[in-house]
C-alpha cells in the first residue's frame, strides 16, 4: 500500500461528506477509531459541520438520537469497525420505532480481510436488519468519486421521507489511513430540491369518516408531538366535535400554552373508570398509560379510526375499526361532523377536575415521592423550558400526576420502544442542541447509562435522579407477589451518586423534600455547566400515595 492509498481515502470520504453537508446535515457524532480516520477527518475539517466526539459509541448513538429529535433533521454517527458498530443497535432500535433520522456510517476492513482472521473484523452487511430504512455497501476507495456527493444527498433523503429512521453505510477502507494532505473538498455540485406532498381525504372519503362520528366521542393523541400546526387543528376540531382530547404528556399538548378544558389533564385517571364512547379518533403511537389502552380496550365495539400519513397504524390491540392514512393535521381542518352531547363532555370534564383535586391532595401531603416532585418540576419551570422524561417509573408517574398548564414546556422522552438505556445520553443530545434541558431518571436508568457523564459535564444540564432504591415500576405490577421478587425485578444497587457526581466534574445537591428538589432546580438553570440533584424517595411510601390516589378514581366514578 502507498502513501496515495490514504488521500484516495480521504477524497471519497471528503465528497461523501460534501454531499452530506449540501443536504442539509450539520451535526456529526463521531468515537475515535483507526479504520474510520478518513471519515472522522473529513467531519472535523468541514467548518459547516460541528462534529462531537463521544468515546461510547452505545452513548454517541443515543447522542445523536437526541440531537435529532431537538432538531428534527439528520445527525451522523461515525463508529470505526469490530464491536463498535454492534454498540449502536438500541439507540438504532429506537430510531426506527420513533422515526428519528440518523445516518450511520461504519468503518470496515476492506473485502481481502473478511472471512480470513483479520482483527478487529466481523459481518456488518445488513447488520441492523430491518431496523434501517436502507443499508448501503460501499466498495473500497477507487477511481472516481464524483457520484459519491449524489450518492449522500439520496442518503440523506431516505433518512427523511416516506417515514423518517436510521440509514447504514458501510464503507470499508484500505491502510493506510492518514494522509499527508487532508485538504477539505468542495464538488460545487447542486442539490436538487426534494418537495413532499401530503396524503388527503377526497370529499366522498371525508363525508364516509363523518358519518362515523356519531354520539359520544374521543380524540386520542399518543407520545409523538405532530407539530405545532396539528396541535392547532387538533383542538379546534375538538371544538367543533365537542369531544374531549386524551393528550399523552409527550404529545406536546398539555404543556404547549394553551388553555383549553377539553384537553384532559389526567387521561391516566379517568380511563380507569373505563367511560363508553361511541367513535374516537386515534392519532401518533399507542398511548402510555395502561389504563388508557384498557380504555380502548373496554370500548373496542365502537368506532375507533387510526390516523398515520406513514402508514405506520398504531393498533397493538387490534380493535381499530378503521385506518386512514392521511395528514393528520390536514384531516381534522376538513373534517365537519355533529358535536357530540353537551352532557357527556361535561361529565368528562366533571371527572377531569376531581382527578385534578385528589393529585394536589396527595401531592401536597408533604413527603418526597415520583408524582409529588414531577408535577412540582412542571408547575415552577419557565415557559419554554425543555424536560426530558426517562422510562419506566419517572414517564409513568408524569403521566399520572402532572396534569396540564397553561404554559410552554417542551417534554422529551425515548418511547420508541420505551428501554432504559441511554436516556441519559440523550438528554445530552438535546442539551447540546437546545440549550438547558432538565432530565428526569430513576436511580436504574441513570445507573445504565452513568458514561453519558462524560458528555454531560459541560453541557446545560440538570439531572433529576430519583432514587427510590431500583426498580420502582414493579412496585405497581404483578411481579411485586412474587416470592424472588426483590432479587429478581426489583433489583436494588449500592452504588453512592454524590460520588460519581464529582468525580466527573457535576455540581452535586441531595434534597429531602419537593420545596428542595424544586429549589434545587431553578437554582441549576442558571449554572454554567451541569447539575445532579439527587432525590432520595422511600419506595413503600410513594407505592402508598400512589395507591391512594387511583382508589379515588374509583370512589368518583
Amino acid at each position: 500500500m502507498t502513501a496515495g492509498d490514504a488521500e484516495l481515502g480521504f477524497r471519497w470520504a471528503a465528497a461523501l461528506f460534501d454531499g452530506l453537508a449540501r443536504s442539509g446535515v450539520r451535526r456529526v457524532v463521531a468515537s475515535p477509531g483507526s479504520r474510520s480516520t478518513p471519515l472522522t477527518l473529513a467531519a472535523l475539517r468541514r467548518p459547516d459541520l460541528k462534529t462531537h466526539v463521544v468515546l461510547d459509541e452505545r452513548s454517541a448513538g443515543f447522542f445523536a438520537l437526541g440531537l435529532a429529535k431537538a432538531e428534527k433533521r439528520p445527525v451522523v454517527l461515525i463508529a470505526t469497525s469490530g464491536s463498535a458498530v454492534a454498540n449502536w443497535a438500541p439507540a438504532v432500535v429506537e430510531a426506527d420505532m420513533a422515526k428519528v433520522p440518523l445516518i450511520l456510517i461504519s468503518a470496515d476492513r476492506p473485502p481481502e480481510l473478511q472471512n480470513c482472521g483479520a482483527n478487529q473484523t466481523m459481518d456488518q452487511i445488513g447488520l441492523f436488519g430491518r431496523h434501517v430504512r436502507a443499508f448501503h455497501a460501499l466498495p473500497p476507495p477507487e477511481g472516481e468519486d464524483g457520484w459519491l456527493s449524489d450518492f449522500a444527498a439520496r442518503v440523506v433523503e431516505q433518512s427523511r421521507f416516506p417515514v423518517a429512521g436510521p440509514v447504514h453505510v458501510n464503507a470499508p477502507f484500505r491502510e493506510p489511513l492518514a494522509p499527508r494532505d487532508a485538504s477539505p473538498c468542495s464538488s460545487g455540485a447542486k442539490r436538487p430540491e426534494v418537495l413532499h406532498g401530503r396524503s388527503t381525504l377526497d370529499t366522498p372519503q371525508l363525508e364516509r369518516v363523518a358519518a362515523l362520528l356519531r354520539g359520544r366521542g374521543v380524540i386520542f393523541c399518543g407520545p409523538e408531538d405532530l407539530g405545532e400546526d396539528f396541535r392547532d387543528d387538533v383542538v379546534a376540531l375538538a371544538r367543533r366535535l365537542n369531544a374531549p382530547i386524551v393528550a399523552d404528556i409527550l404529545s406536546g399538548l398539555r404543556f404547549d400554552g394553551r388553555d383549553d378544558p377539553r384537553i384532559l389533564a389526567f387521561p391516566d385517571w379517568i380511563a380507569r373508570a373505563a367511560p363508553r364512547f361511541d367513535w374516537a379518533l386515534r392519532f401518533g403511537p399507542a398511548p402510555v398509560g395502561k389504563a388508557v389502552h384498557s380504555w380502548l380496550r373496554a370500548n373496542a365495539a365502537a368506532v375507533q379510526i387510526v390516523v398515520a400519513e406513514d402508514g405506520r397504524f398504531a393498533d397493538p390491540d387490534r380493535i381499530a375499526s378503521h385506518f386512514l392514512a392521511a395528514d393528520p393535521a390536514a384531516l381534522c381542518r376538513a373534517l365537519a361532523a355533529a358535536p357530540a352531547p353537551d352532557d357527556w363532555l361535561e361529565a368528562l370534564l366533571a371527572r377531569d377536575r376531581s382527578a385534578r383535586r385528589n393529585a394536589e391532595a396527595v401531592c401536597a401531603a408533604g413527603p418526597l415521592f415520583e408524582g409529588g416532585l414531577l408535577r412540582a418540576l412542571f408547575q415552577s419551570p419557565p415557559d419554554d423550558a425543555t424536560l426530558f422524561l426517562a422510562n419506566s417509573l419517572v414517564i409513568r408517574a408524569a403521566e399520572w400526576f402532572c396534569g396540564a398548564a397553561a404554559r410552554r414546556i417542551a417534554c422529551f422522552g425515548n418511547r420508541g420502544l420505551s428501554g432504559i438505556d441511554g436516556n441519559l445520553s440523550t438528554a445530552c443530545g438535546l442539551a447540546s442542541a437546545r440549550g438547558r434541558v432538565v432530565a428526569v431518571l430513576g436511580d436504574l436508568a441513570f445507573l445504565h447509562d452513568v458514561n453519558a457523564l462524560l458528555l454531560a459535564r459541560e453541557l446545560p444540564l440538570t439531572i433529576v435522579v430519583m432514587d427510590n432504591g431500583g426498580g420502582g415500576i414493579f412496585d405497581h405490577l404483578p411481579q411485586n407477589a412474587l416470592p424472588e421478587f426483590e432479587r429478581g425485578w426489583r433489583t436494588p444497587q449500592v452504588f453512592d451518586v454524590a460520588a460519581l457526581a464529582r468525580s466527573f466534574g457535576l455540581d452535586y445537591r441531595r434534597v429531602e423534600n419537593g420545596a428542595e428538589g424544586v429549589a434545587a432546580v431553578a437554582e441549576s438553570l442558571n449554572a454554567p455547566g451541569a447539575t445532579l440533584v439527587h432525590a432520595v424517595i422511600d419506595p413503600r411510601l410513594s407505592l402508598s400515595l400512589c395507591r391512594t390516589f387511583f382508589a379515588t378514581s374509583q370512589e368518583n366514578a
